[in-house]
């Protein structure tokens, strides 16, 4: 019987989450008369494709080729999109985009890649700190993240025998991991420093570092050796809307005269002013179009 009652709650659930996603996928996320897609992935307002259908040039998203196979790209970081999160309801997670950001490269490696700093300043995004992992790989390898002010942080890799680790783990063998990165944060550098200065030179070769997205580093479980062979890998990027312009100001304060939105308003960091908003409790859909949130 108490097998019976929880399959009957279960599928009660599973129920509900389909029909709150249903009806949120009804609502509309781009505005009207603007192309809501570039190829599978949906683009909501403020971002959008076209003039006037971005929020300002900030959020402005170029779609090229055509079909499925079509690829979109944020003009402001010059960075291919691969997913783009709003808050549609009070309890959807944080507003974030994934995209595909270069591999970091020591001096002495031959790449495509990204020489030692990533940069996104004077963009409304910052670097997910709960989103992504920094990994570094190679032998011998002090990998530290600096440019943050008086925070320094970083990984260190031992030299063993390649065969004996883990294909998929960074355990501090020829490969390390850390979880921990500072909030609000739209630039770093990597710099890669040797742990023991008697190791022969052979065995200080190219050394890699970069920021990805731990659910898709989860799901995929990628070798990290074989990422040397890769120009970008996905990671996570949070958003917000600056306040710093008459344009959003006025946008703020429309939003959080409506009753069906609830806005927060973020003055933690004097650089970084800005805000996002979700739709209030009992309503779900896009918070930035007027009637974008439909009660549920």
């Amino acid at each position: 019987m108490k097998m019976a009652v929880q399959f009957v709650m279960r599928i009660a659930i599973l129920f509900l989450l389909t029909y709150e996603l249903a009806e949120a996928a009804a609502a509309p996320m781009a505005k009207p008369d603007c192309n809501s897609t570039c190829g599978n992935l949906e683009i909501p307002y403020p971002f959008g494709i076209g003039p006037d259908c971005y929020m300002d040039k900030l959020f402005e998203v170029v779609c090229n080729g055509t079909g499925s196979s079509a690829k979109a790209f944020l003009t402001s970081i010059d960075k291919e999109v691969r997913q783009i999160n709003i808050r549609y309801h009070l309890y959807s997670s944080d507003p974030t985009v994934q995209v595909q950001m270069p591999i970091i490269y020591s001096n002495n490696c031959r790449s495509s890649g990204s020489g030692a700093a990533l940069n996104i300043s004077g963009s409304p995004f910052n670097f997910s700190y709960y989103h992504n992992t920094f990994i570094s790989v190679g032998c011998d390898n002090f990998a530290t993240i600096t440019g943050l002010g008086p925070v320094v942080f970083g990984c260190k890799s031992h030299c063993i025998k390649s065969n004996i680790v883990e294909r998929t783990r960074c355990s501090g063998f020829n490969c390390c991991e850390s979880s921990y990165f500072p909030s609000n944060q739209q630039e770093f550098h990597v710099q890669f420093r040797s742990i023991d200065e008697s190791l022969a030179r052979e065995e200080k070769a190219c050394k890699y570092a970069f920021l990805v997205d731990h659910n898709w580093l989860e799901s995929n479980k990628p070798d990290p050796s074989s990422v040397q062979y890769w120009e970008t890998v996905p990671i996570v990027l949070e958003w917000a809307i600056s306040n710093r312009t008459n344009h959003s100001r006025d946008m703020f304060e429309s939003l959080k005269k409506r009753h069906d939105v609830r806005c927060s308003f973020s003055d933690e960091d004097e650089d970084f002013d800005s805000f996002t908003c979700d739709c209030a409790y009992g309503y779900q859909g896009n918070p930035y179009l007027p009637s974008g949130c439909q009660g549920k």
